[in-house]
């Protein structure tokens, strides 16, 4: 008879632990998203300014074009003063995701954000990765070009996964698409 309270004692302390390590965990599918995605870790490991110029006059006139720069080319290296010709300037960036989480995301929006010398941001993006090939502790490169960036000397480009989400801006995160 003494076994009984202990058997009782037993699987209470067993369903007592039950409910609190479901209480623990997420509920919805976007909670298990979001405890997913907060494994998940992006740096920026590179970034490249390429800059064009900015050319109003049709194609077709582009050789005429060329050799007038040429020709004007020499000249202006005789003179010091002219004009700054306009630029078009795209950034290629190189980031690293991994991952360290049983679960692999489909992808994962990364925030991207440029700032000034002083750490003042001066622009913001959020690009999503397809990430269903990244096996857990792995590393992986990506690249992602940035067009019509107003780029100057001194600033620097950031990437991170955001966590956590705020439910109210879910919406804006491919990720959280296909767990609503």
């Amino acid at each position: 008879m003494h076994q009984l309270p202990r058997i009782s004692v037993a699987i209470v302390f067993v369903l007592l632990l039950g409910l609190a390590g479901s209480a623990c965990g997420p509920k919805s599918p976007a909670d298990k998203i979001a405890q997913t995605r907060s494994l998940y870790s992006a740096s920026m490991n590179g970034f490249v300014v390429e800059e064009e110029p900015i050319f109003e006059e049709p194609i077709e006139e582009i050789e005429v074009l060329v050799e007038e720069a040429e020709i004007e080319a020499a000249e202006l290296e005789e003179q010091a003063d002219f004009e700054p010709v306009a630029v078009s300037q795209r950034v290629l960036l190189d980031i690293l995701i991994k991952h360290d989480s049983n679960q692999k995301l489909p992808g994962i929006t990364v925030e991207i954000s440029m700032a000034d010398p002083d750490g003042q941001e001066k622009n913001h993006w959020r690009v999503w990765f397809d990430t269903s090939d990244i096996e857990k502790a792995n590393v992986t490169q990506f690249t992602h070009i940035l067009e019509d960036v107003s780029y100057e000397e001194g600033d620097g480009f950031f990437a991170e996964i955001r966590h956590p989400v705020p439910e109210a801006e879910r919406g804006d995160y491919k990720e959280f698409a296909s767990g609503s």
